[in-house]
């Protein structure tokens, strides 16, 4: 994740992912997401347009095949892949949609048996549900999980949702620009209809 997340989830920062140097506090001045990366990219910033990246500042050469940190942790070879069981994660298969909910405090590792769930088994599942709504915060690490996540779903002709987001992490989705690439419903009966095609956008949470 490039643009990372204040442990409050009010503020970003963005960090270059060639150097590793650090823009804090970017909310406070800028904003959102858009209009920072809109300034940055004009003193010579590169990268992707969503806050998930990658980055690299103008100091920097950028590689053909620019990958950010938390990627390059994630898309390493699992000794023992979607084998590493957290009790902070359930998840079903209901038909064609997968659900995982997540609950209490999410650790380093979750993120990558979070990765591993949602990352394989094409075809096993059309859409993706994640219940949010038994956890008080969620990392810059695990919202980059979920944001590949959806554009992978998106990919395959799915959907992907947030279900009982909290009024934070709603925020800082908001703030960071990716409210749209991970909208948020209310419950599960209401996600599992718009995930489907039974419910117009406009039912989304705002």
């Amino acid at each position: 994740m490039t643009a990372l997340l204040t442990r409050d989830g009010a503020d970003f920062s963005l960090v270059c992912d060639g150097c590793g140097w650090v823009a804090g506090n970017l909310a406070a001045s800028l904003g959102t997401w858009d209009v920072a990366w809109g300034l940055f990219g004009r003193d010579g910033w590169r990268g992707s347009e969503l806050a998930i990246g990658p980055h690299v500042c103008g100091g920097c050469e950028a590689p053909a095949a620019l990958v950010g940190m938390v990627a390059r942790a994630l898309d390493r070879r699992s000794v023992t892949p979607a084998g590493r069981p957290s009790p902070r994660m359930v998840v079903q298969l209901l038909s064609d949609v997968r659900a995982v909910c997540l609950r209490g405090d999410l650790l380093p590792a979750d993120d990558a048996r979070l990765w591993d769930l949602l990352g394989g088994e094409p075809g096993r599942y059309r859409h993706l549900m994640v219940d949010v709504s038994g956890v008080r915060r969620l990392s810059s690490a695990t919202v980059g999980v979920l944001v590949r996540a959806s554009r992978r779903t998106s990919e395959r002709g799915g959907r992907a949702c947030l279900v009982g987001a909290a009024v934070g992490l709603s925020s800082a989705l908001r703030m960071l620009c990716l409210d749209q690439v991970l909208p948020g419903h209310a419950d599960q009966v209401s996600a599992l209809e718009w995930l489907r095609g039974r419910q117009p956008v406009r039912s989304l949470v705002a």
